[in-house]
Order: structure tokens, then C-alpha cells, then sequence
């Protein structure tokens, strides 16, 4: 299957992904092969949310652009999200808390739909994706030490497989392969693009 409208895609998404809240069945991917032993023992819990707009000409994705000055993946394409903090019940209210510092999302505003499968770093993190439906009017308001960039993708042309290139990489002295999926200007890819293809195949696959 592929994409067939956005209320298609919602469905699915509720069907396919693990619940808002509960246990999660979906089962865990990404660098694990370049992570130690010892960096198993480290990995820090993270969410981010995969926030779909439904904009009047055609549904959306809301993405952002780190700054420079992030430690980790910076200047680099990833939607809003972070670590969990302690004061954070779960995935979705670490997700939606990052939402609203990063770019004003305001959480009561959105439609939480469902988990999908965390995606382990080789920088140690496990970003669970959180799939959740914004107002079609939203508009972001960016903080700019959070974000240096705010941007949306259509959501048809991240759910298209043809969109999803590959590209080859060495990373800590393996080569490896990423997907990327640039657009408007802005090169999606790594550990953004693995979430996107996850969901894809989530979703579709049947």
C-alpha cells in the first residue's frame, strides 16, 4: 500500500502504532551495531513529535533545523523533541513538552495518535516518534536557542518510497547506509529520515 489521503493515513496510524499510553509492542531498530556494550548501559531515553498539519493544500509534517551550537546532530534536520526529563509520565508528554518549548506547540492542541517504533542513536539516545495531529491554522512560534529553522514537508511526499534515497557513509569506521529525503531546500536524512522510513513501513506494510 501507499499513501491514499491523509484520513487513510490516520487510520492507520492508530491501527499500526502502539497506543498514546500503555505498553509498547513495536520493537526497537537503528545503530545499534555501532554502539558498545558500554554504551548499551548509557542510552538516554528521548521523544520527539511527528506533528501533522492539515493544511488546506494537502497535509503537512512540521520539521525544524538545529542549530550549530547543539552538541549533538547539529545543523542537522529532526523534528521537535529531546530527552525525557524527570518531570516527564512519558514518551508522548516529553514529546509534547519539547513541541511547545521548540516551536510553540501548545500540547492541549494536540491529537495524540499513537507511538511509533524507537529508533536507537549511535549517540546513545532512544527516540521514541510520537505521531500527533495539529490544528490546521498552527502557526510556530520558534524559540531561537531551540531551533535555527522551522519548515514543513508534505506529508505525501515523505510517505512516497521513490522519495527515500539512499546514501552511503563511514561512521566510526564503518560504512553504512542512511536514507535522505531532500526537499524544499532542506536535506532530510540520518536518524530523521530512519524515523520516516520506520513509520512508512509501519503504516503500509501490510
Amino acid at each position: 500500500m501507499s499513501w491514499n489521503g491523509l484520513d487513510d493515513f490516520l487510520t492507520r496510524v492508530s491501527d499500526r502504532l502502539d497506543p498514546p499510553r500503555g505498553d509498547a509492542q513495536l520493537t526497537e531498530y537503528g545503530d545499534m551495531e555501532f554502539l558498545t556494550p558500554e554504551d548499551l548501559g548509557l542510552i538516554r531515553p528521548a521523544a520527539v513529535l511527528i506533528g501533522v498539519i492539515p493544511r488546506k493544500s494537502g497535509p503537512t509534517a512540521l520539521l525544524t533545523l538545529r542549530p550549530d551550537t547543539m552538541a549533538t546532530h547539529a545543523g542537522q534536520v529532526a523534528f521537535p523533541g529531546g530527552k525525557i526529563d524527570p518531570v516527564d509520565v512519558d514518551e508522548v508528554a516529553a514529546a509534547l513538552r519539547e513541541a511547545e518549548e521548540e516551536v510553540g506547540v501548545r500540547p492541549s492542541d494536540v491529537d495524540v495518535l499513537g507511538r511509533g517504533a524507537p529508533y536507537v542513536t549511535g549517540t546513545r539516545f532512544r527516540i521514541t516518534p510520537v505521531v500527533g495531529l495539529l490544528p490546521s491554522d498552527f502557526e510556530p512560534t520558534p524559540d531561537p536557542t531551540e531551533v535555527a529553522d522551522v519548515f514543513e514537508t508534505p506529508l505525501d511526499f515523505l510517505m512516497n518510497i521513490a522519495n527515500h534515497q539512499v546514501g552511503r557513509a563511514v561512521y566510526r569506521g564503518k560504512e553504512r547506509q542512511f536514507y535522505e529525503m531532500p526537499h524544499g531546500g532542506f536535506r532530510i536524512w540520518g536518524v530523521t529520515a530512519g524515523i520516516i522510513r520506520k513509520l512508512y513501513h509501519t503504516v503500509y506494510d501490510d
